[in-house]
């Protein structure tokens, strides 16, 4: 009996086992796709790994929900972003299936620096106004007429001697001339390494652009940052003579200063003028015309 038994529970458990129902077929893992501005979700959809993205789902999303543009502030400036829906798009197909999490794709178009207008309150004190200008748009308020004080200088108030042996400052080492334009020179000024110098003083941290390219300029006035340039306001008239230490100077005497504070969508500059003290517009290649004819000489906040 007892082995009988033990046949019959066998013959049962093989019959259980062997009518069980097959282990079900594991459902491919779903996934998660995110778009975003910053730290605002846009769209969230969810992902099939069998499956490819469903690019035009994903577009109908986006063309009812993402933004065409943003003002956003950074520091002292206001600075116009636009989406760009396809470049997005692609980012977010790029991913697959894997899923994820990518940021909207965005450029600036547009800026608007703080930065108080300005004038030079003598004739040749355009770089401490200008500096001044440059200073508060960073948050540091310091006057054009101690920032001139403050100026290293270089070589003597009038040039001396003539022709071949004539002598006056070097504007890269310090301030040369005078502030008033009065005496038998009637210049100069200073460039940008000087000018950096003195900021240094009262905090203020440049970045010497001198000869750099058109677009890095505009690149960072799109990005909030003010510009400090050299230009000329005429073509000449142009003069040498040779600093205390030996160097041949060449300069032109229309030399002038300005800070690019701005952008507009269509690429014209809002410009401080120290000259008169105005806020004005330039088109870009008024700008690089006469940027050109002081050596492409900047300092960046």
């Amino acid at each position: 009996m007892l082995l009988a038994a033990v046949v019959g529970a066998t013959q049962l458990g093989n019959r259980v086992v062997s009518g069980a129902a097959p282990p079900p077929v594991p459902r491919p893992a779903s996934r998660v796709l995110e778009i975003a501005t910053g730290q605002r979700e846009l769209v969230r959809v969810k992902l099939r790994a069998d499956r490819p993205v469903d690019e035009g789902r994903l577009r109908r999303l986006l063309t009812t929900r993402l933004p065409r543009q943003v003002v956003a502030s950074r520091g002292r400036a206001r600075i116009t972003y636009r989406y760009d829906l396809e470049a997005t798009l692609r980012r977010a197909v790029a991913l697959g299936a894997r899923g994820g999490r990518v940021q909207a794709v965005r450029e600036r178009v547009s800026s608007k620096i703080l930065a108080p207008v300005v004038a030079q309150f003598q004739r040749n004190t355009c770089e401490a106004a200008a500096l001044e200008v440059l200073l508060a748009s960073a948050g540091v308020r310091v006057s054009q007429q101690r920032l001139q004080a403050a100026f290293p200088r270089s070589g003597p108030l009038d040039p001396e001697g003539s022709g071949s042996t004539r002598s006056w400052g070097d504007p890269d080492l310090g301030y040369v001339g005078r502030p008033d334009g009065g005496g038998v020179a009637g210049g100069f000024g200073v460039y940008p390494g000087p000018v950096a110098q003195t900021a240094r003083k009262y905090g203020g941290r440049f970045e010497d652009l001198t000869a750099s390219s058109p677009e890095r300029i505009y690149a960072r006035v799109l990005a909030g940052r003010a510009v400090m340039a050299w230009i000329g306001l005429s073509d000449g008239p142009y003069d040498s003579w040779r600093s205390p230490q030996g160097k041949k100077i060449d300069v032109n005497y229309g030399e002038h200063t300005i800070v690019l504070t701005g952008m507009s969508g269509d690429g014209e500059l809002r410009v401080v003028n120290p000259l008169e003290g105005t806020l004005e517009t330039w088109s870009r290649s008024r700008f690089e015309a006469a940027w050109q004819l002081l050596g492409r000489r900047a300092l960046g906040a």
